[in-house]
Formats: structure tokens, C-alpha cells, sequence
């Protein structure tokens, strides 16, 4: 049974923290990166291709407590990290599943470096599905829309310019923000992404998250110009915001 996205992703707009920290528009409060990943990685770092995209529903699963244990291997006896729920902006905590064993799921983690997985135990998460998953395409510029293998939506975006490029791979929507001007910079919504600029250390004073989000600056879509972000007008985010649950997988590719 599949998620009943429209719902879950306006509660999580609704509830969660205005101060907007993705990396994708305006400003120069940022730090380039020293090459050093932000502390001891909780596990392996996969390949993209470890995730079977389109092949079947995706599973998602979101914290029941205020913590959740990550562990490097099913079945250590003690974990390697603990990540809180709510995130610090106030949405719930949730992982994409990749595989599983009895009791325990093993889950990519919103933590650098990118593609960072662990693995959790069932009985600290409840589980759901969805089928929908986003493709962005770096070098044609575009964000697609799949359910299964059906292309749902095709949309210009403006992606990461040569200095801070958006990173490839896999990764899920995390949070779902909705910026107290909907005109503004990041439009009427923001999706946070579990993976983070590789070129930036810091995006005013916070860790530079990437996004997907909508754009006072129209024009620019089908170019090259962010710190990182996924800008798409302002129209198709706020489509996908009543669409996508949090938990979402999103397949960054050249």
C-alpha cells in the first residue's frame, strides 16, 4: 500500500522550521570544502547503482521515537551514531530502505559523505511505500517525474554551476520547508535532500544540504547557476509538494 503523499507532505510544510538552510540560492556566507568528509563516516559508502530505481515501490521508513540507533552492520551490539527526530528543522526523521534482514533495514543516511548507508532496527521506525521517485539530469538540465517506470513530468531545472556542481547520485527528500515569502529566493516550497554540496563546507552557518526548490528567477531555468540546489519554477514545485512523501528516492545523474 503506498503513501498518501498529498497529505503527509502539506503537514510536514506546515510544521516545519522557516530558517531555510539548503545551499542552492544567493548570498556568499560560504566556505569551500577541504576535501576532509565531516567526521567518521557510520558505514560504506555505496554506488549509485545500488539502488534499483523504478524497479518496484520504494519503502520508507520514519522514526516512532525521539532517537534513532544507526548501526554499521545488523546485529552490532551497540550503534555507531544516534540521529534525532524531528531533524533540526522540525521534519520528521525518515530513511530509504534499501534492503532488509529479519529486524533490521538497512537505510541511506542524511549524514556526509554522500551515500552514507547503516542499518536500523524495525521496531524503531513504522514502514510505508510509494512508487514515485525524481530523476535529475545534469548535463540536459531537466527534472523528471517517474511513478514506476511511467514518466510522469518533465520540467526545466537550474542545477549546480561549475564552482559548487550539484553532486550525482542517490539520495531521498528529507524535509519539506515552506519559505515565509513564497516569492522569494527558494519559492513557495523547499525539499531538503539527504546529500550535501561537495564544494561548500558551510551555507550561512549551517551545513550546505542540497535541495530541490522553486525560483524568483525564472529565466535562469536550463542553466547552470546554483550553489548546488535543484531550482524548478515555482508552479511544478508546488505540484510536487502535494505529490511526494518525504522519504522520496532522487536519482542525480550527468
Amino acid at each position: 500500500m503506498s503513501i498518501s503523499p498529498g497529505t503527509r507532505a502539506a503537514a510536514v510544510a506546515a510544521g516545519a522550521a522557516l530558517s531555510l538552510t539548503l545551499a542552492g540560492c544567493g548570498g556568499s556566507d560560504h566556505k569551500a570544502a577541504s576535501g576532509k568528509p565531516a567526521g567518521d563516516a557510520p558505514a560504506a559508502k555505496p554506488s549509485t547503482a545500488s539502488y534499483d530505481f523504478g524497479n518496484g515501490p520504494s519503502t520508507i521508513a520514519t522514526a516512532r521515537n525521539a532517537t534513532v540507533d544507526i548501526y554499521k552492520e545488523a546485529g552490532d551490539p551497540s550503534p555507531s551514531i544516534k540521529l534525532q527526530s524531528p531533524n533540526p528543522d522540525g521534519a520528521p526523521r525518515v530513511f530509504l530502505v534499501m534492503d532488509s534482514k529479519p529486524g533490521w533495514l538497512h537505510v541511506f543516511l542524511p549524514v556526509q559523505p554522500n551515500g552514507s548507508t547503516g542499518w536500523i532496527t524495525t521496531r524503531e521506525v513504522r514502514t510505508a511505500k510509494t512508487d514515485y521517485w525524481l530523476q535529475v539530469l545534469q548535463s540536459g538540465h531537466r527534472l523528471k517525474l517517474y511513478r514506476g517506470k511511467k514518466m510522469l513530468i518533465s520540467t526545466p531545472a537550474a542545477i549546480g554551476k561549475s564552482d559548487t556542481p550539484t553532486p550525482g547520485g542517490a539520495y531521498y527528500l528529507t524535509e519539506l520547508l515552506q519559505p515565509p515569502n513564497p516569492n522569494g529566493d527558494y519559492g513557495p516550497y523547499a525539499y531538503g535532500l539527504s546529500g550535501q554540496s561537495t564544494a561548500l563546507t558551510q551555507f550561512n552557518g549551517h551545513d550546505p544540504v542540497i535541495g530541490i526548490h522553486g525560483t524568483n528567477q525564472p529565466k535562469l531555468l536550463g542553466t547552470s547557476v546554483s550553489h548546488g540546489c535543484v531550482r524548478i519554477s515555482n508552479a511544478m514545485i508546488t505540484k510536487l509538494a502535494k505529490m511526494l512523501p518525504l522519504g522520496t528516492p532522487v536519482q542525480i545523474s550527468a
